[in-house]
């Protein structure tokens, strides 16, 4: 074991003159120790991120205003920028990472991804959300 522990501390470019070669220990079988090594494979390898994406319009100032936008309100530009943010999923079917939002229909069908070896994004575009008209707030946007 100390023969491999050096090996390794060594190859991975560990200096263990500096340490006392106590760069690595062997750990102890326990039901403590099982569960944080599946707590750790569950762990997503990539940082997850959302990211709320609103249109504002011309002459809207207010929250309600601003949230009651849908997808016929914005502008083409609008439309062109959410596209270029990366793919559209669909929620109801997607197994990555939507960031909390709902896979029954109440956060909308798609959602725009963004996806690289290092990181998940995820677009909650309000505008692709429903709207509730009796709702003046939108708290579900």
């Amino acid at each position: 074991m100390d023969l491999f522990r050096s090996q390794v501390q060594h190859n991975m470019g560990f200096d263990a003159r500096k340490t006392n070669g106590n760069y690595f220990m062997p750990l102890s079988k326990s039901d403590a120790l099982l569960r944080e090594i599946n707590s750790l494979d569950r762990m997503r390898a990539q940082e997850t991120v959302k990211i709320a994406v609103l249109y504002v319009g011309p002459g809207q100032w207010t929250e309600a205003e601003i949230l009651s936008n849908t997808q016929q309100d914005t502008s083409q530009a609008y439309r062109s920028f959410v596209c270029s943010l990366g793919w559209p999923v669909d929620l109801a079917t997607f197994s990555g990472y939507i960031g909390k939002l709902e896979r029954d229909g109440s956060d909308g069908k798609t959602c725009p991804y963004f996806f690289d070896e290092g990181i998940e994004v995820v677009f909650h575009d309000a505008t692709l959300m429903p709207t509730d008209k009796n709702d003046i707030r939108q708290i579900k946007k």
